[in-house]
């Protein structure tokens, strides 16, 4: 049994690069989550899996959610429980344990400050010290988020053999070969344009407010001999809110908000560079696909994402820093670092493939099991 309590961007693709390395013969998959427009790509994503699906409405709130995650665990009957997300980990805690049913975390999390401050913060950090520790293995998806994990939760402190670090990786054939799409021609872009890929969510840790602020300060205080512009691709969150945010910039002209696209492979290879101005993130797989697909990235050095970055021709620079976001831009726009992206897609290709993780991660659950 999967749990998902937000089956979109990074989660998505990881039960895809994951769950697709599965002997099909082996296992029958049931998903439990909300019916939204990328839970359905996932299905179609797992396309050959034995898979069946257990619709939930389209945003529950917590209590609904625990309350439906707690009948149907109760009432099926599941060899283990597979929860991805803090949400939809802590709502099969409790059911797992009354129905004896190993239970693996794949925490995709990273937790902060501002989440448990005042009264409302203490209960939550107490109630997350209880539940947790009954999760039978937490699949902490790097060193940095594992760390994370111990530093806030502190009762996991005396059951660290409980958590289990295993990177991402991702599908390295869907990225290794691929046609470029000729983005320049499809939005009718002058020759000297320089394409900045933007992919991430439009949610405040995605960072996308640093990089509006440094194409503002690229077309203010430099001389520029191309022609920046932003692709973000995507949809939903706080889309609003960001276009808003570049209209009141004056960058409209500059910055365009492209559809939401299922497979960002041809998407890639037709960028100049992905910009990553996280604030954190649990383990990006985005820095992996681009690097892959021999494609410069610069990102920031937050929690997470460094770890994926360090000994990577990408650049990385300080986090909530638009102007040195903004010379990270200008040194690629002048000085392209392709070649050597170009020359590292081996090496990361060896370092991300996401059948290690698969192969480990089944280890994981057979051990549960057994």
């Amino acid at each position: 049994m999967i749990v998902l309590r937000w089956p979109v961007g990074g989660i998505r693709t990881f039960i895809r690069y994951v769950y697709k390395q599965f002997d099909p013969s082996r296992y029958q998959f049931t998903i439990v989550a909300p019916d939204l427009s990328e839970l359905r790509l996932m299905l179609h994503d797992l396309d050959g899996l034995d898979v069946s699906y257990i619709p939930m409405e389209s945003n529950p709130s917590v209590l609904q959610f625990f309350k439906a995650i707690f009948w149907i665990v109760l009432r099926g009957k599941y060899d283990l429980i597979h929860s991805n997300g803090l949400t939809a980990g802590v709502s099969c805690t409790v059911p797992s344990v009354l129905s004896k049913t190993p239970h693996l975390l794949t925490l995709h999390d990273i937790f902060n400050d501002h989440q448990f401050q005042g009264v409302a913060g203490i209960i939550k950090k107490v109630g997350l010290s209880i539940m947790l520790p009954l999760v039978d293995v937490i699949h902490a998806v790097s060193h940095d988020s594992r760390e994370n994990l111990l530093h806030y939760i502190f009762s996991l402190g005396l059951f660290r053999n409980k958590i289990r670090v295993i990177p991402h990786g991702i599908e390295i054939e869907r990225f290794s070969v691929t046609n470029a799409r000729d983005l320049r021609k499809e939005l009718n872009l002058p020759n000297n344009s320089f394409l900045i890929g933007f992919l991430g969510r439009f949610m405040s840790p995605k960072g996308f407010v640093y990089l509006v602020e440094a194409i503002n300060l690229l077309y203010k205080k430099y001389r520029l001999i191309n022609k920046p512009f932003v692709l973000a691709f995507g949809d939903g969150a706080f889309i609003r809110e960001e276009k808003n945010y570049v209209k009141k910039k004056g960058l409209d002209e500059y910055v365009y908000f492209m559809p939401f696209t299922a497979n960002i492979a041809p998407t890639l290879r037709g960028l100049d560079v992905v910009a990553i101005p996280s604030l954190w993130e649990a383990c990006g797989l985005l820095p992996m696909e681009a690097m892959i697909s021999g494609v410069p990235v610069i990102g920031t050095n937050c929690v997470g994402l460094r770890e994926v970055l360090k000994g990577t021709p990408s650049e990385i620079i300080p986090v909530r820093d638009a102007e040195a976001l903004a010379d990270a831009l200008f040194r690629e726009m002048n000085n392209p670092s392709k070649e050597k992206a170009r020359g590292y897609q081996k090496e990361a290709a060896l370092r991300f493939d996401a059948r290690k993780e698969a192969k480990e991660l089944e280890e994981v659950l057979l051990s549960l099991l057994d």
